[in-house]
């Protein structure tokens, strides 16, 4: 009998000590120490700040209780989000703020959701999902296949791991993604959405690098700077035209160069032709004829960077006198030169050219370079400001406008 009693209490604990591990904790406030933390703080501290902003999504490098540059700049986002004074200072209110949201995410976050999963947690997350423009189905509160695409979807947009597990990650992305998105753009009464050919083709075509580049994004102001061209061609909804997009919703190729450097402080001129004198000349780039073809090739790509700007000829009479196109390098993705202009046939004016065979390799005449050597350090500190909105919109978005701050990588 006593065998038996032991066995039962035994078994007791058993299960007890299971119930008590599978108990989802809230997570606790953090502790970050009684000094405010700023460039240069060390320790154990300045790790936890790291491990709670990667927690919301703002750090993704290595845990090392080092405030440096990285760090700052995660600080800065998250008091961006948080509207706080962005000095990348971790005082007081910065700290209460990070544990405020801590416990945001211990009060709603406390279970992952997955295929299976049910009820108003997964309505609400289908919501969330819709009206970021990733999931257009029926709000069931049912995770099945289509909730799983979409979470993937949103989660490679955002440069997570593509799980299709919303866990605190994901969820943290998603509440910043919300904060961001734009509501009630004006648009014109001749505005016409992007056609479906347009979009099958975009996916097919610019959808493929950008994930690419997305997936290798190393934080410096080059790829930074190319980012924010990325966003104007996903969130930018710009028409071809030869006014000013701030005041029309059109761009030209100029004025997309000019305004993408004017973000990051960079005043450089919105006229073509005038693109010779802009930075200094990259020596070695140039296409070449292949012979026996009428094909050219891109000869001279290890020389190039992110951000440099292609000029080419104009084709209007009297055609190759003067600069008529520019165009933003990207860098060698998924093997080939890519450059991001405005050209026809995409749901914008915005798209992304590979392929130097033609047009592009007969009419480039050099490649200029702005940036200094700094800005292709990774992770380094960058100055930005917002996006430019335009007035009106002379397209009809098919998908809600997100400002850089909703998105991970920013674009």
């Amino acid at each position: 009998m006593l065998t038996l009693r032991n066995k039962i209490w035994f078994f007791c604990c058993i299960l007890a000590l299971l119930t008590i591990a599978l108990i989802p904790f809230p997570v606790q406030a953090s502790d970050y120490g009684t000094k405010d933390l700023t460039l240069g703080s060390q320790g154990s501290a300045v790790s936890q700040l790291q491990k709670d902003l990667a927690l919301f999504g703002f750090y993704t490098y290595k845990i090392d209780g080092s405030f440096g540059p990285k760090t700052y700049d995660a600080v800065v986002s998250f008091q961006k989000s948080q509207k706080l004074k962005t000095d990348g200072l971790v005082g007081p209110i910065t700290k209460a703020a990070l544990n405020k949201a801590l416990t945001q995410v211990s009060n709603n976050d406390n279970q992952d959701l997955t295929l299976g999963s049910q009820g108003s947690a997964v309505s609400q997350l289908q919501k969330d999902l819709a009206s970021l423009g990733f999931y257009k189905y029926k709000i069931d509160g049912s995770f099945g296949p289509k909730t799983y695409n979409a979470v993937v979807s949103f989660q490679k947009a955002q440069g997570l791991k593509t799980d299709g597990l919303v866990g605190v990650k994901t969820k943290a992305a998603l509440n910043n993604a919300l904060k961001g998105i734009v509501s009630s753009p004006r648009i014109s009464a001749s505005a016409k959405a992007p056609t479906a050919a347009s979009i099958r083709d975009y996916n097919a075509h610019e959808k493929l690098i950008v994930d690419s580049f997305r997936a290798n994004f190393d934080g410096s102001l080059a790829q930074t700077l190319v980012g924010r061209a990325i966003w104007y061609m996903e969130y930018g909804y710009m028409k071809y035209g030869h006014t000013k997009y701030a005041a029309t919703g059109y761009i030209d190729c100029s004025n997309f160069a000019s305004l993408v450097y004017k973000d990051f402080g960079y005043s450089i001129t919105s006229a073509a032709k005038n693109y010779g004198s802009v930075g200094t000349k990259v020596e070695g780039v140039y296409a070449r004829k292949i012979t026996g073809t009428s094909k050219y090739t891109l000869e001279g790509t290890e020389k190039l960077k992110p951000g440099d700007i292609f000029t080419f000829w104009n084709s209007d009479e009297p055609a190759r006198t003067h600069i008529g196109h520019v165009a933003i390098y990207m860098g060698m993705i998924n093997g080939k030169p890519c450059i991001i202009n405005t050209c026809s046939g995409r749901p914008t004016a915005i798209g992304i050219i590979n392929s130097f065979s033609y047009w592009y390799g007969s009419s480039l005449i050099e490649v200029r370079r702005v940036l200094p050597a700094s800005a292709y350090v990774a992770g380094s500190k960058i100055s930005d400001q917002d996006p430019v909105m335009p007035a009106i919109y002379q397209i009809i978005p098919d998908k809600p406008i997100v400002l850089p701050k909703g998105l991970r990588t920013g674009f």
